[in-house]
């Protein structure tokens, strides 16, 4: 029961307003993806395609929690601010080290003691 594709047909092409709301639709009515496809008059492969691709989006949109208040960015500032405080100390001190490490002795040698 396979059909094969006449001489001459043309791939369609959906735009992305068509598949969000394809793959909604899927979730949304409780019906197989089959059931769907059917009645839209698209591939199944294409749905599962669309509906993965969504997923991931989902995903790398990060958590839909609620909005993130003042004072936890306050908060968070604060803290980077110390952070960014400490680092900058700690890399003064190496370049410091780094100077007096490099500098020659005055023997001459480095390392030799008289």
């Amino acid at each position: 029961m396979t059909r094969k594709k006449e001489a001459g047909a043309k791939l369609r092409r959906y735009d992305e307003a068509f598949k969000q709301e394809a793959v909604r639709l899927w979730k949304n009515s409780g019906r197989s993806a089959e059931q769907t496809t059917q009645e839209l008059g698209i591939s199944v492969f294409n749905l599962y395609t669309w509906g993965q691709r969504a997923n991931q989006l989902a995903r790398a949109a990060g958590p839909t929690g609620s909005p993130v208040s003042k004072e936890d960015l306050v908060a968070e500032n604060e803290c980077l601010r110390r952070e960014l405080s400490r680092i900058t100390e700690q890399r003064d001190i190496l370049k410091k080290a780094a100077g007096i490490l490099s500098e020659p002795s005055p023997s001459g040698m480095p390392g030799l003691k008289r």
